[in-house]
């Protein structure tokens, strides 16, 4: 089997989270310029800056728990002694 190669999975993740944030900040744009005035569809801001909070704390995560950062493991009976 095959292993994927850890950008693959780390560009996929960084793409959907750029792609909620933007969303996010789209919606929230979206309300101030069409609902602000009328004080109409308040249900759009905390979800605008749920969506646009969410990428922030899943990078946090991702950056903390350091994906980047670790060694593939070694093969089975590396350790073993002859």
């Amino acid at each position: 089997m095959r292993r994927a190669a850890p950008w693959s999975w780390l560009s996929a993740t960084a793409a959907g989270l750029v792609a909620v944030g933007l969303g996010g900040a789209a919606l929230l744009v979206w309300w101030a310029l069409a609902f602000h005035p009328a004080h109409a569809r308040l249900w759009m801001v905390p979800a605008g800056l749920v969506l646009l909070g969410t990428p922030v704390l899943a990078w946090l995560s991702l950056l903390g728990s350091g994906p980047c950062g670790r060694q593939a493991s070694p093969p089975p009976g590396a350790y073993t002694s002859a």
